[in-house]
């Protein structure tokens, strides 16, 4: 078989392996914090005013974009850790959770004020634990 490395060696490949706990970066975080803001924005204007349902359609389609970019962006960004499961579970709790606004704005139905902020607040909020989440390290 082969010889054993000397613990210098094995030092220096520790030493070499890529970090998985990079932190996010200030112009990441402050991405994040614009994408919860612009997503919660979107949803309760449009779910405040009637809008045709095929604006409404294009609505939800660019938040479950938004949502899902941010997963592609963790999934793919180099030295970044795996996701845990608490991750996992918020995750996909948020796909979801368009549905609550989603609802209004495409049956042409608008909402009071408080009635489509507090929908509009629930993927906003769960997008933005996810990213908080992520960026605990």
């Amino acid at each position: 078989m082969g010889q054993e490395p000397d613990a210098a060696e094995q030092l220096r490949v520790i030493d070499e392996a890529p970090a998985l706990a990079k932190a996010g970066s200030p112009g990441e975080r402050a991405l994040g914090v614009l994408s919860a803001v612009a997503l919660f924005a979107v949803l309760a204007v449009s779910s405040v005013n009637r809008v045709p349902v095929l604006l409404g359609c294009a609505v939800l389609a660019g938040a479950l974009a938004l949502v899902l970019r941010w997963r592609w962006f963790h999934l793919r960004a180099p030295g970044r850790r795996p996701h845990t499961r608490a991750e996992e579970a918020v995750f996909l709790f948020a796909p979801v959770t368009l549905a609550i606004p989603g609802l209004k704005v495409l049956w042409d139905n608008p909402a009071d004020t408080t009635a489509a902020f507090v929908s509009a607040a629930v993927p906003a909020v769960v997008l933005a634990v996810y990213l908080v989440l992520r960026w605990r390290r």
